[in-house]
């Protein structure tokens, strides 16, 4: 990207705004999810509250598309996270001793024996994760987080302009210069269109 782009930018702002989103606004959006069954629906409406968050936090408008602002920030997805947290507390519930623990224990054997689950439990989720759940009861690994690695045109171009000064210092004037010419050029191109 230093090849096509001059790499001018600081990514200081990027990096600290990339800080409070992983460390407020996912652990925000994704509290007690693990103990929870979730559909794929709900997991779209939070994954659309997570790029609406990120949009709003950029002074970005409503109407921009955030598919790639996640990848390009290197944000994980809610999806993920869920579901390390859900790999996490299953392994988590065969160290303690509980009613809980007796419970799975007794749903593992089931499923052991039967190669059947009960719809919206623990296990249930483990299963339709892809994961071992006997690996995963008894062995301690730690679930790596998923990396954002191949990045494409956009992703790079995305992150280049969110290093620009025009967002870091979103009400300066280049920003309120440059958002008024672009508002008055997409007025020109409409007027051109319906008329």
């Amino acid at each position: 990207m230093g090849l096509v782009m001059p790499v001018r930018y600081t990514q200081e702002p990027l990096l600290m705004f990339k800080r409070i989103c992983i460390n407020v606004c996912q652990p925000t959006l994704t509290y007690g999810l693990a103990c929870m069954s979730s559909t794929a629906i709900q997991m779209r409406r939070l994954e659309s509250v997570q790029g609406r968050l990120i949009k709003q936090s950029l002074g970005l408008s409503k109407l921009s598309h955030n598919t790639a602002l996640p990848k390009a920030l290197n944000i994980e997805k809610i999806e993920d996270i869920i579901n390390r947290n859900v790999l996490s507390l299953y392994n988590r519930i065969f160290k303690v001793e509980s009613p809980a623990r007796r419970l799975m224990q007794h749903l593992l054997s089931r499923f052991i024996l039967y190669g059947k689950t009960v719809p919206g439990t623990l296990l249930d989720r483990v299963v339709s994760i892809g994961e071992s759940p006997t690996k995963r009861a008894f062995n301690s690994q730690h679930v790596p987080k998923t990396s954002v690695t191949n990045n494409d045109g956009l992703v790079d171009s995305i992150i280049h302009l969110l290093c620009t000064d025009n967002f870091t210092k979103p009400y300066s004037h280049e920003h309120l210069f440059s958002s008024s010419v672009n508002h008055c050029t997409l007025i020109y191109y409409a007027s051109l269109y319906f008329n």
